[in-house]
């Protein structure tokens, strides 16, 4: 085998083994930093909402998917707090 050969040979070995490896760790390097990134970022917006409006903010989002969902709104009645016997 000459050194042409040869040196093909690691060469053809290198681009059919090694890259696609590289390439597919790679990758998966980048999603679970991506995973930790979205895990940092959801902490940061847990921590930035006050408690009362988280609870707003929900009521909103949800509202909103109704409304996407094609629902109309519920019609609300007003319900006074004591219980009648």
């Amino acid at each position: 085998m000459s050194l042409k050969d040869s040196l093909l040979h690691g060469v053809s070995r290198f681009s059919d083994e090694l890259v696609p490896a590289a390439v597919r760790a790679a990758g998966e390097k980048v999603e679970e930093f991506r995973q930790r990134l979205d895990h940092l970022n959801r902490t940061l917006a847990e921590r930035a909402l006050p408690g009362d409006r988280k609870r707003r903010v929900s009521e909103l989002s949800l509202q909103r998917k109704a409304r996407d969902a094609g629902q109309r709104e519920p019609d609300l009645k007003v319900v006074d707090g004591e219980k009648k016997s």
